[in-house]
């Protein structure tokens, strides 16, 4: 990764966007390509490749920095000091909103609400303790969102993010991300993918990366796997974030081309029963890749993904075996394990005790 990055992409592609839209830089960003030999070999393809975006940040990795990166420069830029955002007691990105937030001397809130239990979410609420969170939880919908109202009425300098901080403003980040690809295959780093396969969860990612490849003049079809329940990641909603993006950076750029969705299709094939949830397919696939790749995957997001990409490798859905794949690692792979085993459970708040006062093979909707 390179730290001589002093901009994004993106304002290197449209300098006028510079002066009118925030922008902090938060890592070293500009993630690796590899290429997957061995697995490739295994599945009978000629051409794997991975977008390491695990390795975003030494902080915390994965999708979420890059969002981050515009979020709370804006907060910054509005003057507010603390962030409050949203998600599953398992959310990576409210992590990381947290862990960045420590950065910028910004206090972290997280409203938080069920998702099936799963060892992955325990370790992620103990995280939630080690950055600092705030936490507010509630088991219901309607709970959750009547505590969200309160906390934004209680206090006007908390800067409001919603889920997987894929606004507009969020999703600017994987318009860059797909630049940054862009360059890669200039540079020669890897040759152009005809298909990328990244899960639609927030559809921030995906978002990004429709505007993105346009931008670059890409010919690549981005396969989204919805990992999030299809009536939220649906096509409509995906296209519906990806206007408005485009139409954040038209305020500022009137060159910026008009929007084509014919290089995107979305998948909800592999989203199995409820979010947070693993697969026996996602368990798999984590399982192949660790064995040939040495690389981790999570069972929400990333697992079902590559589930999807080798069901389409192996099903023949497009004609692969000749063509260049590209898998879009979104899971941070920051090793807080040893962190992890010396946090207390007991010091979150009383209402979460119940996720880890019993054990998982009991706990209703438990997974692992």
């Amino acid at each position: 990764m390179s730290e001589s990055r002093k901009k994004p992409f993106l304002f290197e592609y449209y300098p006028d966007l510079e002066s009118g839209i925030p922008w902090i830089k938060l890592a070293p960003m500009r993630t690796p390509v590899k290429q997957l030999f061995n697995l490739q070999d295994k599945l009978g393809i000629s051409s794997l490749w991975i977008k390491q975006d695990n390795l975003t940040s030494p902080i915390y990795g994965g999708n979420k920095p890059r969002k981050l990166e515009y979020l709370l420069a804006d907060a910054k830029y509005k003057d507010c000091n603390k962030v409050l955002t949203v998600g599953g007691i398992g959310s990576n990105h409210c992590i990381a909103t947290a862990a960045f937030c420590n950065e910028l001397n910004l206090t972290p809130y997280a409203a938080l609400l069920y998702q099936p239990i799963t060892t992955h979410v325990r370790n992620n609420l103990l995280l939630e303790l080690y950055f600092k969170n705030n936490l507010i939880y509630s088991h219901t919908a309607r709970g959750w969102r009547l505590r969200i109202r309160w906390k934004l009425n209680e206090d006007d300098r908390i800067y409001y993010i919603g889920q997987g901080g894929s606004s507009p403003l969020g999703t600017l980040g994987f318009i860059d991300a797909a630049l940054e690809l862009k360059n890669q295959i200039n540079n020669g780093e890897l040759p152009e993918p005809d298909y990328i396969f990244v899960a639609n969860g927030s559809m921030g990612t995906t978002a990004g990366l429709i505007i993105g490849i346009e931008l670059a003049r890409l010919k690549t079809i981005i396969y989204g796997i919805q990992v999030t329940p299809p009536t939220f990641s649906s096509v409509k909603n995906t296209q519906k974030l990806a206007i408005k993006s485009r139409a954040l950076l038209a305020k500022y750029d009137k060159s910026i081309p008009k929007l084509s969705f014919e290089h995107l299709i979305l998948d909800d094939a592999y989203f199995g029963e409820a979010y947070g949830k693993p697969t026996p397919e996602g368990l798999k696939a984590i399982n192949l890749i660790k064995e040939y790749e040495d690389i981790t995957l999570d069972p929400t997001y990333t697992g079902k993904t590559f589930a999807g990409l080798i069901d389409y490798v192996r099903t023949k859905k497009i004609k692969i075996k000749d063509k260049t794949v590209l898998f879009w690692n979104t899971f941070n792979s920051v090793d807080y394990s040893e962190i992890i085993s010396k946090m207390d459970y007991q010091r979150l708040p009383k209402k979460l005790h119940w996720v880890f006062e019993h054990s998982l093979s009991k706990l209703k909707n438990s997974c692992i």
